[in-house]
């Protein structure tokens, strides 16, 4: 029964899951296969003691250069897998600036969208449907038809079906 009970009470916090999508997703590091660092340290220890009239001063300084290898990464493997990170990466920009193109493309920018106009120059805007009353489906097939009038197509006024010749005979199945 409490189980039941934290379920309900959890499920009031819950929301719904929004499809992303994922296949151009920009992340956040590369491959790696090996990291050099060079580190520089300075400790400076004062220690005054209780008995004596002695003070303890000591300085340490020290240099450290670290090597770290990725094992079962090699260079090649990452250079490939880097390549395609930036390959998808100006991909997800060009999708995005055909996406801005289409609404700027052949209207006058003002200065301040130069970029925008550099990158969009030469693109034209998707050109604009009229609306009617008919749908576009019925518009496509009347062009079809007027540009190719010999072709039989079907008619749904003409709907009558060509019998075959008295005599005909149907083949025989072979199987």
């Amino acid at each position: 029964m409490r189980l039941l009970l934290l379920i309900a009470f959890l499920m009031t916090f819950a929301t719904f899951a929004e499809a992303r999508n994922e296949y151009l997703n920009s992340y956040s590091s590369n491959c790696k296969y090996g990291d050099v660092e060079v580190r520089i340290q300075q400790d400076r220890h004062d220690t005054d003691y209780l008995y004596g009239d002695s003070d303890y001063e000591s300085d340490n300084n020290s240099v450290s250069l670290s090597f770290r290898k990725y094992l079962g990464v090699s260079k090649r493997m990452c250079d490939e897998q880097n390549e395609i990170l930036l390959e998808n990466e100006n991909l997800r920009q060009e999708l995005e600036l055909l996406k801005v193109c289409q609404r700027y493309a052949d209207r006058p920018l003002p200065p301040q969208f130069s970029t925008v106009e550099k990158h969009c120059k030469g693109l034209r805007a998707r050109p604009e449907r009229t609306k009617s009353e008919e749908p576009a489906w019925d518009e496509m097939k009347k062009k079809y038809i007027e540009e190719n009038p010999g072709k039989d197509l079907y008619n749904p006024k003409k709907s009558t079906l060509d019998m075959p010749p008295e005599g005909f005979e149907l083949p025989i199945p072979t199987n």
